[in-house]
């Protein structure tokens, strides 16, 4: 259910999700993921800003996501693969830059607030380098991120829900090492 949207108030939510963003320098929690399709998966996510993330995703064909400054490495373990994106064309790139930017130019920004006390900015861009949209949910009480939702250029959502969130945790380099396979 919509609530309402005015151009102050959405100002100010974007402010406040700029400002979490900033404030949080490590993060571990739990995620549940679903797919266009239905399909889901779960795993564990490692947040260290800026810049390092890692998506740990549990069960048969374990993957992990892995990013750097400039890079988002797919790690494929069964299959002893890395497959590297530039991270400037993911909408990681988002959330992990130092400042985070949730008005970025070349891009149109939706602020919504929905019944529940959730909030939810969409960061849109219709054609080129990161075309699609970027949907980060906040809840309002504590706010904090609770869920993105990616939409890529054909319409494929995915659609990632946290669990278990802990901050200001200590996490190593030694987690967003990347193996490798060559070396064995």
């Amino acid at each position: 259910m919509l609530i309402g949207y005015s151009p102050v108030a959405g100002a100010d939510i974007v402010q406040k999700a700029e400002s979490w963003f900033a404030n949080v320098t490590t993060m571990r929690a739990d995620f549940t993921q679903i797919a266009s399709d239905g399909s889901a998966a779960v795993g564990k996510i490692v947040m260290r800003r800026p810049s390092r993330l890692k998506i740990t995703y549990d069960g048969v064909h374990a993957l992990n996501l892995i990013t750097t400054p400039v890079w988002l490495h797919v790690d494929q373990p069964v299959e002893r693969r890395v497959t590297s994106y530039p991270i400037s064309e993911t909408p990681l790139s988002l959330i992990l830059a130092d400042p985070v930017s949730l008005r970025p130019a070349g891009y149109e920004t939706i602020v919504t607030e929905r019944s529940g006390g959730i909030m939810q900015i969409a960061i849109n861009k219709e054609r080129g380098e990161g075309a699609g949209r970027l949907t980060l949910e906040f809840t309002a009480s504590p706010f904090q991120l609770r869920r993105w939702i990616v939409e890529d250029v054909a319409g494929i959502q995915t659609s990632v829900t946290l669990q278990n969130q802990v901050f200001g945790v200590t996490i190593e380099n030694m987690e967003f090492r990347l193996p490798n396979y060559f070396s064995d």
